[in-house]
């Protein structure tokens, strides 16, 4: 792991962006070069994040959401600029009509839940979708977990704006259907794991809750 040959050979994602789709794997380089290595991810104009932005809304493929989770949080720490700015470009500019991410929604006897790929335009149930992509032959499935995967990334370290786009103002996933999906038994345990971590990042992990534990009281009031 050599961070200056790392930096060096950062110059070229470009010339990696324009490899994607060639069957070259050109996607997982440049993401790999960008993970935990905030100088290059420092470096990354916002036009080359607009570029894999641009990718999703023609391929919707996992790999581009992984490359945009590298960029809000490097070595456990949180960088809000590019969760903010991802958050505002991803969903936020394009929730209409032409949504890159997919939509779920609690089913009328709000006791299991359904998700649309385009958009809103046809639903199924989750439990079928799961069962049709779960033993890891399907993008579509894949690509639902990828998504997961970077809501968490975009909402990690208490990104507020962040939390309240996705849960509130756009209700890309809300308390009741992330709890739905945990609790629904006949999810993939792995999907329903997802779920859970989700409701620790975007709904107990917030301001103003704080760990007890992590918390020192030194003072204390006296008595007589």
């Amino acid at each position: 792991d050599s961070r200056k040959n790392e930096l060096f050979t950062a110059r070229f994602i470009p010339f990696f962006q324009s490899q994607i789709g060639k069957g070259l794997n050109a996607e997982t380089m440049a993401m790999e070069l960008a993970r935990d290595n905030r100088d290059i991810i420092d470096r990354l104009p916002r036009s080359q994040i607009d570029s894999f932005i641009s990718m999703l809304m023609k391929e919707k493929d996992g790999r581009y959401l992984d490359f945009l989770g590298v960029l809000c949080v490097c070595d456990g720490i949180a960088i809000p600029d590019n969760q903010v700015y991802i958050c505002r470009k991803l969903l936020e500019e394009h929730q209409e009509g032409s949504g890159v991410v997919y939509l779920t929604e609690p089913t009328a006897d709000k006791k299991t839940m359904q998700i649309s790929v385009n958009h809103g335009k046809s639903w199924m149930s989750m439990v079928k979708f799961a069962e049709q992509g779960g033993d890891g032959g399907s993008n579509t499935y894949e690509f639902l977990e990828h998504q997961l995967d970077l809501f968490g990334q975009l909402c990690y370290g208490r990104n507020e704006y962040v939390i309240d786009v996705i849960t509130k103002k756009l209700c890309y996933l809300t308390w009741d259907e992330v709890f739905i999906c945990l609790k629904d038994k006949k999810l993939p345990n792995h999907l329903r794991a997802k779920y859970c971590e989700l409701i620790v990042g975007m709904f107990v992990d917030v301001s103003p809750n704080y760990s007890a534990l992590e918390t020192l009281e030194l003072s204390f009031i006296f008595k007589d």
